[in-house]
């Protein structure tokens, strides 16, 4: 099964099932909330499960393909993601220093969670 996925991430822009965000983390979360209210499935959770990445700008979601209506519970945790976050950056500087560090945490996230989401959906 082949999915799609939201993101900013200069290392991952370009593959195959992209769904590129020219902006930031918040960006890509308003892509991901605008799609799951279209009706599209949520499989990766909008936020990291470290609050340290929640400072990185790069951010990939794993989406699956269009319902035939939209889940409440994707919008509840889409919508609340996009809370956090803001309440989060409220509170932190950005530190373009480790750009590249989290660019390539979160490619290596998201690689993680495909490999699983395929194993547990032959």
């Amino acid at each position: 099964m082949s999915y799609q996925f939201v993101t900013n991430n200069p290392r991952l822009i370009d593959k195959e099932g992209a769904i590129p965000v020219d902006g930031t983390f918040r960006d890509v979360l308003v892509k991901v909330r605008d799609m799951v209210h279209a009706g599209y499935e949520l499989i990766s959770h909008p936020l990291f499960a470290s609050s340290r990445m929640m400072f990185s700008p790069y951010r990939t979601i794993l989406m699956g393909g269009k319902l035939d209506a939209p889940r409440v519970e994707f919008i509840e945790i889409i919508e609340n993601s996009i809370l956090s976050y803001d309440n989060a950056m409220a509170r932190r500087r950005r530190q373009p220093e480790h750009d590249d560090d989290y660019a390539y945490v979160d490619e290596s996230l998201f690689y993680s969670a495909l490999e699983e989401i395929e194993r547990l959906r032959p």
